[in-house]
C-alpha cells in the first residue's frame, strides 16, 4: 500500500475545507481556534451519549467552551431543535465572528452544520465526527439537514472550515455503529474505489486506509460537483431507497443498516436493467453481511410504502427518481426511474 495522507481539501465558495485525520483531536481543536479564531468564544454542540463520555475533556481543552447538548437520536434532528439551539446562541450572546464546533456523530454533524449556516446568515463551523460513519461521510462536504416529513428535507451547502478526524474516538463507539459506518465504505468501493474491497474483505480489518481512502473517494467527488448537481449524485448509491427504509423503520434501523438494504434493492434494479451481473450483486451482499449489515427489507415495511416514500425523495425529476447503479467494483451508473418502472422491476 502507498503512503496514507491525513489531510485534504474541498474547495467552496463559502472557502476552503479541510479535512485531517489526525490523533488528539481535542488538542487540535485548541490549536486549531488559537491559530484562526484567537480571541472568539465557541459553542460545542453535542448530544447527551457524546457530551456524557467528554464532557470533562472539552472542558480541559476549551474551559471557556459553551456546551449545547440536545438529545441522541435521529428525534432531534428537526426545524424545532434547531431553533431551539439558534435561540440559545442568541441568548448567550454569540455572534457572527464566533465558532459552532459539532462534536458527534451524524445526526450532530448535520444538525450544528445546519445551526451555523444559518444563524446570523452563517458563522463558521468545525466538525468533530466521533462516528465511523460522520468521519467518512455526513461530516464531509458540507451537506447540512433537518428532517421534515422525510430525510434532510430542509437543508444547505455549508462545508466546515475544518473537519477533525481522531480515530480514538471509535474506541467508545458500539459496534452496531461500526457496522453502519462500514455501509459507507462499502459504498465507495463499490461505486468509486475497488481499491478499498481489499480492506474490507480483510480478516481484521485496518481503520486507517478504509478511512484514508473513504474520505478521498469523497472529496474528489465534492471538488468536482459541490451542489450535486452531476457527479455528486453518485454518492446515492443505496440512499434512495435507504432514505425512505430508515424513515419507514422509525429509526429502529440505523442509516447505514437501511442504506445496505438500499444498495440491494439497487443491485435487483441494475439486473432487471441488465446493468450488473448477478455475480457482481452477490459480491456486494456477500460484503455487506461480513460486516454485519442486512439486506433485506424486515417484514414491518411493505414494499409498496418504500416506493411510495422513495417518490417523495428530493431527489425527484418530475416524474421520476435518480437511481444510482453499481456495474462492477468502482463503476456506476445514473437512471431514472417512474413509480411504475421502479415496482415492476421490484415485483
Amino acid at each position: 500500500m502507498g503512503r496514507l495522507r491525513h489531510c485534504f481539501i474541498i474547495r467552496s465558495p463559502h472557502g476552503n475545507s479541510r479535512i485531517c485525520i489526525k490523533a488528539e483531536g481535542f488538542l487540535e481543536l485548541q490549536k486549531y481556534l488559537d491559530k484562526h479564531h484567537k480571541g472568539g468564544r465557541v459553542a460545542v454542540i453535542s448530544d447527551t451519549n457524546v457530551a456524557g463520555i467528554y464532557h470533562d475533556r472539552i472542558k480541559s481543552a476549551l474551559p471557556e467552551a459553551d456546551i449545547f447538548v440536545t438529545e441522541a437520536g435521529e428525534k432531534s434532528k428537526t426545524m424545532k431543535v434547531a431553533e431551539a439551539l439558534c435561540a440559545d446562541l442568541l441568548e448567550a450572546g454569540f455572534t457572527r465572528k464566533d465558532v459552532v464546533v459539532g462534536l458527534g456523530g451524524g445526526m450532530i454533524t448535520d444538525l450544528a452544520g445546519f445551526v451555523a449556516s444559518v444563524y446570523m446568515r452563517g458563522v463558521p463551523f468545525i466538525a468533530m465526527p466521533t462516528t465511523l460513519l460522520a468521519m467518512i461521510d455526513a461530516a464531509v462536504g458540507g451537506k447540512t439537514g433537518v428532517n421534515l416529513g422525510a430525510k434532510n428535507i430542509i437543508g444547505t451547502f455549508y462545508p466546515a472550515e475544518a473537519v477533525l478526524v481522531d480515530q480514538a474516538f471509535l474506541k467508545t463507539l458500539p459496534e452496531r455503529e461500526m457496522k453502519t459506518g462500514m455501509a459507507e465504505a462499502i459504498k465507495y468501493a463499490t461505486i468509486l474505489d475497488a481499491s478499498l474491497e481489499r480492506d474490507l474483505i480483510a480478516n481484521q480489518p485496518d481503520l486507517r486506509p478504509i478511512l484514508e481512502k473513504s474520505i478521498a473517494a469523497k472529496v474528489q467527488v465534492c471538488n468536482e460537483d459541490l451542489k450535486e448537481s452531476g457527479l455528486r449524485k453518485v454518492l446515492n448509491f443505496g440512499h434512495t431507497f435507504g432514505h425512505a427504509i430508515e424513515y419507514l423503520s422509525r429509526y429502529k434501523l440505523t442509516h447505514g443498516e437501511a442504506i445496505s438494504i438500499g444498495m440491494v434493492l439497487a443491485n435487483k434494479i441494475a439486473q432487471k436493467l441488465g446493468r450488473q451481473s448477478k455475480a457482481h450483486g452477490d459480491r456486494i451482499s456477500e460484503m455487506l453481511k461480513k460486516h454485519g449489515l442486512p439486506t433485506e427489507v424486515p417484514k414491518y415495511i411493505k414494499l409498496k410504502e418504500v416506493i411510495e416514500m422513495v417518490y417523495r425523495d428530493k431527489k425527484m425529476d418530475g416524474q421520476k427518481v435518480t437511481f444510482i447503479l453499481s456495474l462492477g467494483m468502482g463503476q456506476h451508473k445514473i437512471v431514472k426511474l417512474t413509480p411504475d418502472e421502479l415496482m415492476k422491476m421490484l415485483k
